[in-house]
């Protein structure tokens, strides 16, 4: 459930704050409250709260809230675990609007509750706005006030920047990073007992002037408001940039372990990431040179992007690691071209990225004017080392600023190694307005991110579809009592929403099997269709490539030796490329659809992209693109391509069949799906139930 948005502004745009657990004694944490709260100049009033004290620093300090002279919007709880969540109720009687809880609320109330859970089901009841458990509070530069206990003694001016982090110590280094980087608003989210993520991202665009925001997230408890933040972000043109904490599993069980809370797989968030236009990076440098990037004043009005050097093996690491990453550097004009070449010593190549460095003379200002200059340049940079004590890094800085003042485009340092980079230097250039990325891959990921937000105009690529209602109506049926359906349930559950499946047919005997081969032509498949076997190849109970009645018969024999009670099933044997395409719930986001590379080799080569149904073409399209071997899809040295279209199309509709059933069936999979010229064919189907309260598995 959402936070009252007016409470949410309560909490971080306060007026007034009581600091519960005030103390005069130097490095307490009460004591540190009220330093932080006083630091950066609040005008608004502060209260003292410790029933210890009648005064703290000339300051009146009061036995309880109830004795303040009047109501504050927030109170910042200073006090052990069990003492805040006693403060929590009393802030909830008096309608507080706000709180600050940093403790872990570790234990229980008396009366066997966990503290965190308590405090959680107070703050809900009495719709106060909390910050925490857990956090480091947050800090508030537009309106001067430091809501921590680790105060910072100095930081930058706003910056129309904003911070959300589940992570403390990461929150802490953020915003006390040295680029001059000034977030506005700086939220350490903590457990999110009751206000999360995406009630701070809807506050941050609803009621402050953010430009840009970063979070930092282990988990989400409320994925489809975070879903709808991102669309809101995404119409306001404001960029969201995350780093997801616990892709993998291990790191998944550090996150259950510190934030409280199941997180959902790393493919489904990547997956809605891309859906909503969020910028999904994967380091604290990245996230750091993405910010800068972003809040740089220009912004690309074409996606293209230029560098010059004064390396030459440098220019070589910087094309590999572009190449690995997907960026692409702009063709430059003849025009632009021929005036590089004008500029160059004998020996150099007029090229994008552009190596100007030749027998010392110093033409990096020219150079990187006339890629500045070419329409099909969005964004120019210098790539290069700036190692403090050399007359170079005077010339590399006075040449950035002669550049950025010749143009209205971005123009971008590029540090290739953070520690070689001269602070006063890039100080210089950043007070000029001129981003300084500090790392190779970090910055060229920074500008992909940019300039692929820039082609799609600041929108995410593609809007949830609505599935038509006779899909989204259709049921399971009387499929299947245990935990596995058979085939021939799942094939009708698909051919119900439109999936096309090899014809196939239910046979007891070779009789049977005979006739269907008599109608469909061999050769054919036999398979038995036990639903307790998951993989029937596994077992010996497939056979294939049975081209004659004797075949057929022989095959029949021998299955039905090996499985006698198992149901067996026949089916035209057809040809195409194999794909998986299955479907599984994700703990945040329910339903998710992942595509790929099939057959048996599927674990082994990993290829696939996920999908957060309902989707439409263009976006089934765009993962199947994703796929490393896309390629063979699309017709590879001289082969017949697939049927592109009917393979989205199918997609599609196994994306509104995963919306439709719901949690009735908690895994769905075809494998193999065949695509081939003229149509993509489900060929083999696998269903899995949730299991029943009690049920074994």
């Amino acid at each position: 459930m959402a936070t009252d948005p007016g409470a949410v502004e309560k909490l971080l745009r306060p007026r007034s704050v009581a600091i519960v657990g005030a103390s005069p004694r130097p490095g307490s944490f009460g004591g540190q409250l009220l330093t932080a709260a006083t630091s950066l100049g609040f005008g608004g009033d502060i209260f003292l709260v410790n029933p210890r004290y009648r005064e703290i620093g000339g300051r009146p300090c009061h036995p309880s809230l109830r004795d303040l002279p009047s109501l504050p919007d927030t109170i910042l709880v200073g006090v052990s675990d069990r003492h805040a969540v006693a403060s929590l109720a009393e802030a909830a009687e008096l309608s507080v609007p706000g709180a600050v809880l940093f403790g872990r609320l570790h234990g229980e109330t008396e009366a066997g509750t966990p503290l965190a859970e308590a405090a959680g089901r107070i703050a809900r009841e009495g719709g106060i706005a909390v910050c925490g458990g857990n956090c480091m509070g947050y800090v508030n530069t537009i309106d001067g006030i430091q809501a921590t206990g680790m105060p910072f003694a100095a930081l930058p001016r706003p910056g129309g920047l904003a911070l959300i982090s589940h992570s403390g110590s990461t929150w802490s280094g953020l915003v006390g990073n040295q680029r001059g980087l000034g977030f506005d608003f700086a939220i350490s989210a903590g457990q999110e007992l009751a206000t999360n993520v995406s009630d701070y991202v809807h506050f941050l665009l609803e009621r402050t002037d953010t430009r840009v925001i970063a979070c930092v997230i282990e988990t989400l408890r409320d994925p489809s408001g975070f879903i709808r933040a991102l669309g809101s972000a995404r119409k306001k043109g404001v960029p969201v940039i995350v780093l997801k904490l616990g892709r993998s599993e291990a790191g998944r069980r550090f996150a259950i372990s510190h934030s409280g809370a199941l997180s959902g797989s790393n493919a489904a968030y990547e997956a809605v990431f891309q859906r909503c236009g969020a910028v999904s990076v994967r380091t604290l440098d990245e996230l750091l040179d993405t910010v800068e990037l972003f809040a740089c004043s220009r912004r690309p009005r074409v996606p293209g992007f230029a560098v010059g050097t004064d390396s030459g093996g440098e220019r070589q690491l910087i094309v590999d690691l572009a190449a690995d990453i997907g960026l692409a550097f702009a063709e430059l004009q003849p025009a632009t071209l021929e005036r590089l070449a004008g500029r160059l010593d004998p020996g150099l190549e007029a090229s994008n990225p552009l190596d100007y460095w030749g027998d010392g003379a110093d033409v990096m200002a020219p150079c990187l004017e006339a890629m500045a200059a070419d329409p099909h340049v969005g964004m120019v940079a210098m790539a290069t080392n700036l190692p403090p004590g050399r007359a170079f890094v005077g010339m590399c800085v006075q040449a950035l600023e002669t550049v950025h003042a010749a143009t209205d485009k971005p123009v971008v340092m590029l540090g290739n190694m953070a520690s070689t980079m001269s602070r006063e230097a890039v100080m210089e250039l950043r007070g000029r307005g001129i981003p300084a990325l500090m790392g190779t891959e970090t910055g060229l990921r920074a500008v992909k991110h940019v300039l692929d937000y820039i082609a799609r105009g600041g929108e995410g690529p593609f809007e949830p579809r609505i599935p038509q209602p006779a899909a989204a109506s259709a049921g399971l049926g009387e499929e299947g009592h245990g935990p596995l359906l058979r085939s021939a349930d799942g094939f009708r559950l698909l051919e119900r929403h439109g999936i096309r499946t090899a014809p196939w047919r239910d046979v007891a005997t070779p009789g049977e099997a005979q006739a269907f081969a008599g109608k469909t032509g061999f050769p054919v498949v036999l398979k038995i269709d036990d639903p307790a076997i998951a993989h029937k190849s596994e077992v010996g109970g497939v056979a294939v490539n049975l081209d004659s009645p004797e075949a057929l018969r022989a095959a029949f024999g021998r299955l039905r030796a090996r499985h006698p009670a198992a149901p067996l099933l026949v089916q035209k044997q057809m040809a195409g490329r194999e794909l998986i395409l299955g479907m599984t719930r994700d703990v945040s986001f329910g339903p998710i659809v992942t595509v790929g590379l099939g057959g048996i080799f599927v674990e082994i080569f990993g290829d696939t992209a996920t999908l957060v149904p309902p989707y439409g073409r263009e976006e089934a399209l765009a993962a199947l693109r994703r796929l490393r071997s896309y390629p063979i899809l699309a017709g590879a040295r001289g082969q017949e391509p697939a049927d592109l279209a009917a393979l989205a199309d199918t997609l599609v509709a196994f994306g509104d069949l995963a919306a439709a059933i719901g949690e009735r069936v908690s895994e769905l999979e075809i494998n193999p799906l065949l695509a081939g010229p003229g149509a993509a064919v489900a060929v083999d189907c696998l269903a899995v139930r949730p299991a029943l309260p009690g049920e074994p598995r």
